[in-house]
Parts: C-alpha cells; structure tokens; sequence
C-alpha cells in the first residue's frame, strides 16, 4: 500500500482518528462530486444529453458497490444514512400481535428505535440478546430468545463505542435456520471489514458512506436480497416505487389505487441525491485501486497493534474489549482511570488529535463495562505510525497530570 500516494489523496493537515465517525473523503471523491454539477451547468441536468450520462455514472456507482459486497446490481438502493436505511425496512416489516424481533444488546440506537417504534404502536415484543466479555454477541442467548414468531434478527456489525467485530455468518446461519428475515448493521465496518452477502447470510445490510468507506457525508446505501424484499412494505408511496392506475380511472384520483414495484425500487422515496452517489461509487472504486477491504484490514490492524500495545503498557488507561487487533474494525474504546471520558476527549483534541469521547447511542457496551462513556480512536489506513505514536504518547502519566488536578483527582 502506497502510503505517500494515501496521504497525497488526503491533504489533512491534524492528526484524525474519528474515521467511524465521519472519514476524510479523498480528493476523487470531491471531483467525483463536482462530475455530477459540471454535467447539470454544461447541458442542464433533464436534458436528454445529461440524463445519459448522469445514469452512466450512477449505474457504475451501483456496480461498484453491489461488487464491494457479493451483492447484484438490481439490490443496491442509495439513501441519504445508515439511520434511514434502517428506519425503512424495519417500517415496512408485516407484524401481527405475538410477533417478536431479536436485537443484539450492543446496537447502536437507529437499530433499536425503530422496532421500540413498532412496539408502541403494535404491540410487537423486542427481544435483546445479551453480550458477553470481551464485548460479543452470545450466540447460545441469541439462538434460544429465536422462536417461530420472530420476523427479524438485527445485529450491529461493530458498536462504535467498543470496536468489537461481531459474528455476523454465525448470527446469518441462526436466523437461515429458522427462515426469519436477517437485517444487519454495517454502518461502522464497510470498507474496514470484507463483507459479503450471501456468506454473511443478511437479506438486508444498511451502510453508511461517510465512514470507513469515506465516502461524502449524506451518502449511504441499502442492499435488499431480492428474494426477500417483497416481504418489506414500502414506508413511501411516491412517482418511483409502484404503479397507479389513473390511465384506466379517467385521470381520477379518488379512483386510483397505488401498487407497489416488486424488487428494490419499491423502497424507493422520491428524488436521487446524484453528488452523494457519484462520490460514494467513486469512494467504492478507490478502495479497489489501493489494494481492496482486505489490504486495508492488513494495514488498520498493523496500526492499531501497535497502539493497543502502547496503551497497555500506560499506568491506569484501560482499553475495552480483546487485545488482538484483528477482532477489532479499526477502532478502540478507552478509559482514564480518574478521569471524565468528555474532559478526556477535549485534552485530546486540544492537542490536535480529532476525535470524540461520548456515550456514543450504544448502552449496551456501556452495560457490559459498567461505565458511562468511553473516548475513542478510530484508525485508518492513511494514519501514520508516528500519528499512532503521538496519540498514545498523549495518555502518558505526566502529560495527563494537570487535566487530574483539574478533574479533582
């Protein structure tokens, strides 16, 4: 991996480590972006002309995300976040009362709210698997809470306030085995995590494009296996999801009745946000030129052993979930014994590290660690050793010795 080309790509002048937060796009991707309103100045964005070439781009988009995840073309939906990609199949589930869901303790919360929703309104009971040290799913658990009304399992893929990779074939291979719909999290692990589909076993994956994958921010996707999306409602009725019938009613609304498209296109909302889709797909198509999600993984995990290792060896900093580099996506949660997370998280970023220290939406993690909030570096494979080394060089006793006096330690 060219790491001077990397850093060429990617002019940032402080050191960032909030990559599941929010990544640096590379510059493609910007020009990407600025390929999509060069087209809508040059021949006006309707004209036959740019309806050419902007669905050229956006076909290529879809082809190169569908590829990232063993996915087909016609099963890629673009959103504008991994919160409504959620929202949306999870609205559009068919419940009747005695139905259940299974949830990963550790979600984060756009992957609970939406069936603590259904439950308000229908009644549908929502069943959390509990979590187990070092920060995993437990399987046994998840597996009994399964039963013949369950409608869907829903497994955040990495919590991003621990950075534990959980077991998502294993969940795929439960919920196969009792023929219930698999809608799983990868907001926090595309683009940092190899994932496909069909060994992954999820009928529907909601990513995120502004995080590992670097994509813009308000770019997303969803993928939808085709043969099970029929079986989600659509939460929208609009010009590009169904087909109404006014031709065969005079024109008359109160005549019509709307019918939904089979496929993908049934989630469809409305209008297509071009520039966030051009500057996702092209995000996508950088990843494969500098060597895949695999080299990436290669080079994060290089990284992040090398700060895990060094934070370890510091007096009363305590990093949550396994040492091994390789069972995290890139990221780690920590803690300064005496402390504050939130006063830790500004030292940091006074010292031109970016970063976030928060409770960050997944209580779950915080249950399992009996704490309130963690700080939290998130690597990339951009960072430089020297980076890493400052970064963890921050969290040594006597730097931290003033921030204790002013935390009343």
């Amino acid at each position: 991996m060219n790491l001077q080309k990397l850093r060429s790509d990617t002019p940032c002048e402080n050191v960032y480590l909030n990559h599941v937060s929010t990544s640096v796009p590379p510059k493609q991707v910007l020009e990407a972006m600025n390929e999509y309103f060069s087209i809508a100045v040059q021949y006006g964005s309707t004209s036959a002309k740019a309806q050419e070439m902007t669905a050229e781009r956006f076909n290529r988009a879809s082809h190169s995300i569908a590829s990232l995840i063993g996915a087909h073309d016609d099963e890629i939906l673009f959103v504008p976040n991994g919160s409504q990609a959620i929202g949306m199949v999870v609205a559009g589930l068919r419940v009747a009362p005695g139905d259940n869901v299974v949830v990963d303790e550790m979600s984060f919360i756009s992957n609970v709210a939406p069936f603590l929703r259904l439950k308000e309104l229908y009644g549908l009971e929502v069943r959390f698997a509990p979590a187990k040290l070092p920060g995993l799913v437990d399987l046994d658990a998840m597996e009994n809470l399964i039963d013949g009304r369950t409608k869907m399992v829903a497994l955040c893929h990495m919590a991003n306030n621990l950075g534990m990779v959980q077991p998502a074939a294993a969940v795929g291979k439960l919920a196969r085995a009792a023929g219930t719909l698999y809608l799983l999290d990868a907001a926090n692990t595309a683009g940092i995590v190899p994932i496909d589909v069909d060994e992954i076993g999820c009928d529907f994956l909601a990513v995120s494009g502004r995080k590992y994958l670097r994509g813009p921010a308000g770019s997303a996707f969803l993928y939808a296996r085709s043969s099970r999306v029929d079986e989600i409602e659509p939460v929208f009725a609009t010009w590009n999801n169904g087909l109404w019938d006014w031709r065969e009613n005079d024109w008359d609304w109160s005549k019509n009745r709307f019918t939904p498209h089979k496929g993908i296109d049934r989630l469809n909302f409305g209008e297509v946000n071009f520039p966030a889709a051009f500057g996702l797909g092209r995000a996508v198509e950088y990843i494969e030129e500098i060597g895949g999600v695999p080299a990436i993984k290669e080079r994060v995990d290089l990284l992040l052993d090398r700060m895990i290792a060094g934070m370890r060896k510091l007096p009363d900093v305590e990093v949550y979930g396994s040492p091994d580099a390789s069972q995290h996506g890139g990221m780690i949660g920590f803690n300064v014994k005496g402390i504050p997370f939130d006063a830790l998280g500004r030292y940091i970023n006074a010292n031109n590290v970016g970063i976030m220290a928060h409770s960050f939406y997944s209580p779950g993690v915080l249950k399992l660690f009996g704490i309130q909030g963690v700080a939290r570096y998130c690597v990339h494979c951009w960072n430089t050793e020297e980076e890493i080394d400052y970064a963890v060089s921050l969290l040594e006793p006597e730097k931290l010795a003033r921030l204790r006096g002013e935390s009343g330690q």
